[in-house]
């Protein structure tokens, strides 16, 4: 089977020496190239924004400049679609335009895609009058809202849609158990739609809790609202590197997640992250943020803007030990069974491998239910 992936950033070109040394997480894409590589010797290439700036196509580097990158990226692959048996899109900002591009040749490679987020405006032109979707194999949404309103807003075919748990890496965000752990000391991390306003004002009165926030996101388009104002004492905010940011989780006696109301899975990274670590996590109940946390039961859920509430919760998970060991546990058991970076692989994999010609109707890549993803 050849693969081609579709990556809207600049893949690390040093990353397998970094995740060797364990200073950094395994990206998805790397992971997903690895296991499509792995399975029957299958050929994978990885296309990114620097591969569309230096194209060799002069119609691509026009359209990265006019149109922008995603939409040279979209058309760099698709110049190159005979070459391969199917096409991975890492999110609809590129998936869209590709399958736009698909409309104009009677043949075309398996595609997959993951949806982000659907449910924004503009993608409803897209879905319903220009019906993208047939230009898509698998559509994979992260949040059930999503699913639902790409059936019945949008009316994408449910065979087309797949709801599944986003990830993150087990072997590098896994419980560090020589860490000292600075019982007070909580952290946040993330930018995407982060109500860190609401979560300085819940802990502005508690002088004695040291509050820590990785306010960065490589991804995220939103403002930083840690900046241009004044902190209270006790909360420091800055950017950390992967290595500094899973030492901050291990240090840090539980995580807290503050989302502004949203309907899809905005700070679902930090919140799998934190779980992973072994950490009890707190976490804004949104729309869209869902389908991972229990109240009660792998963590807590606070409403949006709520700052009452959430200063409680942090009181809570502070005075009970208890607790906060049981939701740690928890939190760490659901994510090795639902939302490891090894079952995304195998979910993405699995869906592009079904679009191959000669397709056996055998999942190469399923996971067994007895496996986990506990280190070694």
């Amino acid at each position: 089977m050849k693969s081609l992936l579709l990556i809207p950033s600049v893949v690390k070109t040093d990353l397998e020496d970094k995740v060797t040394a364990d200073t950094h997480p395994e990206m998805d894409y790397h992971a997903l190239a690895s296991a499509l590589r792995a399975a029957d010797s299958g050929c994978v290439e990885i296309l990114d924004y620097k591969a569309v700036e230096n194209h060799a196509s002069a119609v691509v580097r026009l359209v990265r400049k006019f149109a922008g990158r995603d939409a040279g990226l979209a058309l760099a692959g698709f110049l190159q679609r005979k070459s391969y048996d199917c096409i991975f899109t890492n999110g609809e900002n590129v998936g869209i335009p590709l399958a736009l591009l698909f409309k104009l040749t009677p043949r075309r490679p398996g595609h997959v895609t993951i949806g982000h987020r659907l449910s924004t405006g503009k993608k409803r032109l897209f879905f319903r009058s220009l019906q993208v979707h047939r230009q898509m194999d698998t559509i994979f949404v992260y949040a059930t809202t999503q699913y639902q309103f790409g059936i019945e807003s949008l009316q994408i075919p449910a065979k087309k849609l797949s709801l599944i748990p986003f990830h993150a890496d087990s072997r590098f965000y896994r419980p560090l158990l020589d860490a000292p752990v600075n019982e007070n000391q909580i952290c946040s991390a993330g930018l995407e739609w982060r109500d860190y306003p609401t979560l300085i004002e819940a802990v502005a009165k508690m002088p004695d809790l040291t509050v820590k926030l990785a306010a960065a996101s490589p991804w995220s388009k939103h403002n930083n609202e840690t900046e241009n104002r004044t902190l209270p004492a006790n909360v420091d905010a800055r950017r950390y590197e992967y290595s500094d940011l899973r030492d901050l989780y291990a240090t840090s006696s539980f995580v807290v997640v503050p989302l502004y109301e949203n309907d899809f899975q905005a700070g679902v990274t930090t919140l799998l992250e934190g779980m992973a670590m072994g950490k009890a996590v707190i976490v804004t109940q949104t729309t869209g943020q869902t389908d991972v946390v229990e109240n009660g039961v792998n963590g807590l859920i606070v409403n949006p803007g709520d700052i009452s509430g959430l200063r409680a919760a942090i009181e809570k998970l502070r005075a009970d030990h208890e607790l906060r060991d049981r939701l740690s546990k928890n939190g760490r058991l659901w994510l090795e069974k639902h939302a490891t970076l090894r079952r995304w692989v195998a979910s993405v994999a699995g869906a592009l491998e079904a679009t191959a010609p000669g397709y056996s109707g055998t999942n190469s890549f399923a996971i067994s239910e007895q496996s986990n993803d506990i280190p070694t």
